[in-house]
């Protein structure tokens, strides 16, 4: 009779740490999201509430100066985002593996710590769309629908 072959068995520790580290994952993008959509609603509240509290100009022009501040700070936090995609292969061949690694390790850190600052910049520009839905498409829309 010939043999069976023998199915390799599975490494299960690094199907458990991988199954673990996608939990990890999962709850931190859940958090994620539950901030941004908390930080939008705050954001998008407040307008309106002062909108219809105080003069619609001053309000507007606070919220688009706010929103500009918070922009540049990324942008410039971030480094104009001039290291984001480097690899070892692209820095200068005269600096030492350590440096080229705390370049981009430092690169992938200001990333992350300015998530904040990209959470509110979703929030304002949400704000910003549905104001300009509300001031400028719909009256288009409903104009277009009464001829």
């Amino acid at each position: 009779m010939a043999q069976r072959k023998k199915r390799p068995v599975k490494d299960t520790s690094a199907d458990v740490k991988k199954a673990e580290q996608d939990r990890l994952t999962a709850r931190k993008n859940a958090m994620r999201l539950l901030a941004m959509v908390a930080t939008t609603a705050v954001v998008f509240s407040a307008y309106r509430f002062l909108v219809t509290q105080y003069y619609f100009d001053i309000v507007l022009i606070a919220y688009m100066v706010i929103a500009a501040a918070v922009t540049f700070a990324y942008v410039i936090y971030n480094r104009g985002f001039s290291r984001r995609g480097v690899t070892m292969d692209m820095l200068p061949a005269d600096w030492s593996d350590e440096k080229k690694r705390e370049f981009i390790e430092n690169g992938e850190l200001r990333l992350k710590k300015s998530r904040p600052l990209l959470i509110l910049i979703v929030a304002f520009a949400f704000t910003f769309v549905i104001d300009i839905l509300e001031l400028v498409a719909l009256p288009l829309l409903l104009e277009l629908v009464a001829k």
